[in-house]
């Protein structure tokens, strides 16, 4: 069994292991993790066995992306590839319900949950909100680096030039068209679970179909009564650490899981 990094041409394997455990295929969050990240994977006489992602930030790392084909399901591949990611620092993930025995075993603590939401948002635009230039990013990336406590000003100059970044009063949210007709919405920064809420419909409104994973009671009940069903609801875990950093309370929603 062949451990390597991944690279950019690995993405059709990617891709074709995601949709074989159920995942959808979303090549263009495979690029932009591998771009911006460090992947690597398991490979056999038959291909592509297992992967995993990590995104490391000056004051943490995030773990993503952890697949195992179900030809060698239950072989400790899974524990191979976090463990070869892991180092010293403070490391956070999300866990699965069928994963979190083992993160548990590798020293990760859960410090919360995110629940996945997706589907045709059916309220209106709450028209709070105004479409960030470039003259904004960097207030957008200071405000970013205080309330999630890691320093990633590239995440906002990507959906700047890639997606839309939408300001308010009382936050910032984030948008991206992670494939055909599904856009994801985060990250989502705001004071209080109505800014929150706010915010997303300023994204959601007129979309063909929308993700937002969010963990605020308010806010989960309001993306349910506009039309978004759940998928589940993973566990945030962390390693090395008490506590995730930054001001968490006014993190609302990420971009991607993977990002922490």
């Amino acid at each position: 069994m062949e451990l390597r990094r991944l690279e950019l041409d690995d993405i059709p394997a990617c891709s074709d292991l995601a949709e074989s455990r159920s995942w959808p295929r979303e090549e263009k969050k495979w690029e932009f993790l591998l771009t911006h990240g460090e992947g690597w994977g398991l490979f056999d006489a038959e291909g592509l066995v297992g992967t995993t992602i990590v995104t490391r930030y000056p004051e943490l790392a995030s773990i993503s992306m952890v697949l195992v084909a179900e030809r060698a399901a239950r072989q400790g591949h899974a524990r191979r590839l976090v463990s070869h990611v892991l180092d010293t620092g403070v490391s956070t993930l999300f866990a699965t319900d069928m994963g979190r025995p083992l993160y548990e075993q590798l020293g990760f603590r859960a410090v919360g949950f995110t629940d996945i939401h997706a589907g045709t948002f059916t309220g209106e635009a709450a028209d709070i909100s105004h479409i960030a230039t470039a003259a904004d990013l960097d207030d957008v990336v200071a405000l970013d680096t205080k309330v999630t406590g890691i320093t990633r000003p590239y995440l906002w100059e990507f959906l700047l030039a890639n997606g839309t970044i939408r300001i308010s009063g009382h936050g910032v949210a984030g948008t991206w068209q992670v494939r055909d007709q599904r856009m994801l919405i985060g990250p989502i920064i705001a004071d209080t679970s109505a800014d929150t809420c706010a915010l997303i419909a300023d994204c959601a409104a007129g979309v063909a179909s929308v993700r937002v994973d969010v963990h605020d009671p308010e806010v989960i009940a309001f993306v349910r009564a506009h039309g978004l069903e759940s998928w589940g609801a993973p566990t945030w875990m962390v390693r090395g650490a008490e506590k995730l950093p930054g001001d968490r309370a006014r993190y609302r929603a990420p971009l991607l899981q993977a990002l922490g």
